[in-house]
């Protein structure tokens, strides 16, 4: 059955049998995700601090994971320069860093960026 099919029959739905598809579909969702009896909510990575500079911007963030077992894992916080080349958004890794401005200058071997 294609998805708007689906869509239009879930329209038509009354209070009780939308709370029994809801059901079907978080028992469903955790037989995927494997976490059975849990809310089911993918790991969210973190923004602590966005910043422009030069032709981008910096942005400090935490990493979080799922694991097999279900768990999360986190990792960070990290220093990340984002900006645009070629029509394409780059990421530099900057790493764990009290001066991501000096990391940055170091990465970019102390080239000025285009304007």
């Amino acid at each position: 059955m294609r998805l708007e099919g689906i869509l239009e029959i879930v329209g038509r739905m009354d209070r009780e049998r939308l709370g029994r598809l809801d059901e079907a579909v978080r028992r469903r969702r955790e037989e995927l995700d494997g976490s059975v009896g849990e809310e089911v909510r993918p790991p969210v990575s973190e923004v602590l601090q966005y910043r422009p500079h030069a032709d981008g911007y910096l942005q400090h963030e935490v990493r979080r994971y799922r694991r097999k077992d279900g768990s999360t894992k986190e990792h960070g916080p990290y220093w990340y320069f984002r900006y645009h080349e070629g029509g394409r958004q780059k990421t530099l890794y900057l790493g764990k860093t009290e001066n991501p401005e000096g990391a940055l200058a170091r990465e970019r071997g102390g080239r000025r960026p285009k304007q």
